[in-house]
């Protein structure tokens, strides 16, 4: 009985690549089940909830984004803490990366408005799914990756709304500039001190 799962796979892939054309802002039901060629009361079927739908579909692309990012890693293999967050922000902002980025802010900014329902433990389950992606990427670095896991969380939000000033403005010399200075910042805080 492996047709359900496969069906399911099948759907996963359609409705994320619909939510990255589309956007997530008018998620109903019926419409983005037209869209990957299926109805409404199948999606129900296969995801169990609209919510539900969403988490996987976020849980689907930040699966593409750490398998493309380990990728491209694993190419530029970088040797330092700024090699590597900045081999990172050259990633995100490369046009072909940009639209995950976008509908993860999207979806961020309609949960705030309580316009789509992601629970708080998802929320947190996202961030996590972040930091440890960038504790386990300092655990490469030996010399410089106690003070890059000290400062995941710092990390992680100047990625995010350097990415998002950057997606906003279009400016990429300002906010390229802003992630090295902080890269900077950091390498020269003191072992001890956590952000």
């Amino acid at each position: 009985m492996d047709m359900p799962l496969d069906r399911r796979t099948e759907l996963l892939n359609s409705i994320v690549d619909a939510l990255l054309t589309h956007g997530a802002a008018e998620m109903s039901l019926r419409p983005l089940a037209e869209r990957v060629g299926t109805s409404a009361r199948l999606l129900i079927y296969h995801f169990g909830s609209k919510e539900q739908l969403l988490a996987s579909a976020m849980a689907e692309v930040r699966l593409r984004i750490q398998t493309s990012l380990g990728a491209y890693a694993a190419q530029v293999r970088p040797k330092t803490l700024r090699d590597l967050v900045m081999m990172v922000w050259d990633w995100a902002v490369q046009p072909a990366n940009q639209p995950y980025f976008r509908l993860l802010f999207e979806v961020d900014g309609l949960t705030l408005f309580d316009r789509v329902h992601v629970s708080q433990a998802a929320g947190r389950a996202h961030s996590a799914a972040w930091i440890a992606l960038i504790e386990r990427a300092a655990d490469r670095l030996p010399a410089e990756g106690p003070v890059f896991q000290v400062h995941s969380t710092l990390i992680l939000a100047a990625l995010t709304g350097l990415l998002q000033e950057f997606l906003s403005t279009g400016d990429l010399d300002r906010t390229t500039a802003a992630m090295s200075a902080l890269i900077d910042m950091i390498a020269q805080a003191p072992k001890g001190s956590k952000s």
